[in-house]
């Protein structure tokens, strides 16, 4: 491993990243955040979970024809959530998925044994591949990334179907404690309406998406004013009555993910058909981490998994260093990317032009990105 790279003392994250900062101990500013936060849960998990109970109560109180709504993709976490909504708290509850074209087998199969082992209701809203191809060349070119117009096309569907059934709360399987990519701006984008239709403006694609991004205004002002119980430090029961509540479930309910595997395994029929429990549902999903390493010196496409893990003590930072140095090794692209730029008709040259040379910035709305920055910074557990 490159002797010249500086690495937090605590997880792996490496000081190539430039909002990466270290303390007078060499802890990386991500590290000494999830100190913060999370480091008490233990002392703060009764009263979360008895802030998630009373935030489901109302929900059911509303008596809407869906309690929740709960985005699921065939992957754990939303897998989870599916099954603590059904078969533990006993909501009535919607089930949506995107089927871009790239959903894998094993996800299918995954939804396919979880609805048959709960009784939530589920809706696929499913978009031709030759569109997916369209948009998601669009996105590759302008951006070097696909994961946005993806994200764009799942929290449209989520959308929809919590505007048909006036759904008053949507659980995801997420939450800030697991969430080891979002917060490294160097590889996250705003995931926003705006965004989106900025970047396929005047576009053939921005013709056939161009209901992505409707309402756009009223839609993110909704998410702004919904998350501001957060900043207070007031439960989001108080507005849900108002405006629907988007809420990840690990900032009110966390397990360790093994047992969250164990538990969906017996109780929703789940598998990993034997490869990695992480990112399972698309068949793209190796095509983004590997972009990040053509960016970023001195990572893998696992680096910033491996760190999550390490905060959440969940591997030791030995042998994530270990992995590491064998992967830094490994510089060959996953399979997927060429068959992905052959059907998209873009060429590895300038693929890697896009991903090396492209201004996110200039498609994103600066306010959403001030709006998006306080949220993290000021918002309380």
């Amino acid at each position: 491993m490159d002797q010249e790279i500086k690495r937090c003392t605590r997880c792996i994250l490496p000081d190539t990243l430039s909002s990466v900062t270290f303390d007078e101990k060499g802890l990386c500013n991500h590290c000494r955040n999830y100190e913060r936060d999370f480091l008490e849960w233990d002392r703060i998990s009764d009263r979360k979970e008895k802030e998630f109970r009373a935030i489901l109560k109302k929900a059911v109180s509303l008596n809407r024809p869906y309690d929740c709504l709960v985005p699921l993709s065939g992957g754990k976490d939303s897998t989870y959530a599916l099954y603590l909504c059904t078969k533990v708290y006993k909501l009535r509850t919607l089930a949506v998925t995107l089927d871009n074209g790239f959903l894998s087998g094993p996800a299918r199969e995954n939804i396919k044994n979880a609805l048959e082992s709960c009784d939530a209701d589920h809706i696929f809203y499913s978009i031709n591949i030759k569109n997916s191809r369209e948009l998601f060349r669009e996105f590759t070119l302008k951006t070097g990334d696909f994961c946005t117009a993806c994200m764009r096309g799942i929290n449209y569907s989520i959308e929809m179907a919590v505007k048909n059934f006036r759904i008053p709360l949507v659980i995801k399987g997420s939450g800030r404690r697991v969430q080891y990519v979002s917060q490294i701006k160097e590889v996250s984008n705003l995931n926003t309406a705006s965004y989106f239709a900025n970047v396929i403006r005047g576009t053939e694609a921005g013709k056939k998406f161009s209901h992505f991004s409707a309402g756009r205004r009223r839609g993110e002002f909704i998410k702004i004013a919904g998350a501001i119980p957060d900043i207070l430090g007031i439960s989001r029961s108080r507005t849900m009555r108002f405006m629907t509540q988007h809420i990840g479930l690990y900032d009110y309910i966390y397990k360790p993910y093994p047992e969250i595997v164990e538990i969906i395994r017996r109780e929703m029929k789940w598998s990993d058909h034997a490869g990695s429990v992480e990112h399972l549902d698309c068949e793209l999903h190796d095509i983004p981490f590997y972009k990040d390493t053509l960016k970023i010196p001195g990572i893998t496409a696992g680096t910033f998994h491996r760190s999550g893990l390490i905060r959440q003590g969940l591997l030791k930072r030995e042998d994530a260093l270990r992995m590491e140095e064998e992967e830094l090794k490994e510089k060959d692209p996953p399979a997927e990317l060429f068959k992905y730029l052959k059907n998209s008709d873009i060429t590895p040259e300038n693929y890697a032009r896009a991903v090396l040379e492209s201004d996110n910035s200039q498609y994103e709305p600066k306010y959403q990105k001030i709006v998006r920055n306080l949220y993290h910074r000021f918002r309380r557990y």
